[in-house]
């Protein structure tokens, strides 16, 4: 078992060293996702080029389906503890393997494979974020695969045989809430000071979409949904934490701090901070930048149906507009 520095990002230089002095230990995963070009990233893996001996996340496929574990249809929701075993086994990553997850040329979403890993049990101090593009390895002298290499699908796994044992331990998803959560939260804080955020709260909600969607002013990129965000809530679009071009490298913790600063967001809050966006992606990018500035992760949580649930529903108290005006 390598003993990891517990820092979250890792340099493409870092990367290497690992892979380098611990190969058998270090396992790369391709957790690349796109918005509005469904299966890209797995298109993308399949093909190469790849690191060499990556697996590929796909967040998509290895999810919550079906009436009874995801009755609204919702996307990518958190897996359950078997089938997230069952994948990891498949992928050939043991609870002692030093992860680093990273994207392929203008990915920016890779924060939700490594959160989901580390909401499904994975070693904090095991997992990483890999800061730098696949060019950037090839570059620095990584290996690189090329030609096609076809990426696991649920389909290809028994998750039936319930007794069978599996070799990954995984546990039920830890810092993730459900609808029924976030509405709590909003009707307490309206009963207390109307206001989401005031010391009194157990909670805060940073919302991760652009202010354009933030405020109701651009439209959803999904159908059906009505625009505005939570009462209370802070807007923090996660693109203003990576640097600009760069294929989602983070900004350095200085930098994030004041972002979040900036945004009325205190990082070490002894609230519980409740993380959204349209779809519990890019939520996982506030999540991952927060624990990134030193916030204990237990205290920080992703709202996995996010907008595309909340928006959806004809019920849910939203705002669309800085003036705080609540749309029935």
């Amino acid at each position: 078992m390598i003993m990891s520095d517990p820092t979250l990002f890792k340099s493409v230089e870092e990367c290497l060293v690992l892979s380098s002095q611990h190969q058998q230990e270090t396992k790369f995963v391709d957790g690349s996702w796109h918005l509005g070009r469904p299966g890209g990233g797995r298109a993308d893996y399949e093909a190469g080029p790849r690191i060499a001996g990556a697996a590929f996340f796909d967040i998509d496929d290895f999810s919550s389906k079906g009436p009874e574990l995801n009755p609204r249809d919702l996307p990518h929701m958190m897996p359950t503890k078997r089938l997230f075993a069952k994948v990891m086994d498949a992928l050939n990553i043991s609870n002692t393997d030093t992860v680093i997850i990273y994207g392929t040329e203008g990915c920016m979403t890779t924060p939700r494979a490594w959160f989901t890993m580390q909401a499904m049990g994975h070693p904090t101090n095991q997992l990483f974020l890999m800061q730098g593009s696949l060019k950037k390895w090839e570059e620095k002298g990584g290996k690189i695969e090329r030609g096609f290499q076809k990426a696991l699908l649920e389909n290809d796994l028994t998750l039936n045989d319930d007794e069978a044992p599996t070799n990954y331990q995984g546990t039920e998803s830890k810092g993730v809430v459900d609808l029924e959560y976030v509405k709590q939260i909003i009707v307490d804080a309206s009963a207390d000071a109307g206001k989401v955020g005031n010391d009194e709260n157990d909670a805060i909600i940073i919302d991760a979409r652009g202010s354009g969607r933030f405020y109701g002013q651009a439209p959803e990129p999904r159908k059906g949904l009505r625009g505005g965000h939570m009462p209370g809530a802070y807007n923090v679009p996660f693109d203003t934490l990576l640097q600009p071009e760069s294929s989602g490298k983070f900004r350095s913790v200085a930098e994030m701090k004041q972002i979040f600063s900036n945004a009325g967001v205190d990082v070490m809050t002894e609230q519980n901070v409740i993380c959204s966006c349209g779809s519990g992606v890019t939520a996982c990018t506030i999540a991952a930048a927060l624990q990134a500035c030193g916030r204990d992760p237990t205290k920080t949580f992703v709202y996995d149906g996010s907008w595309a649930e909340w928006g959806s529903l004809p019920d849910t108290p939203i705002v669309s507009n800085k003036a705080e005006t609540t749309v029935s």
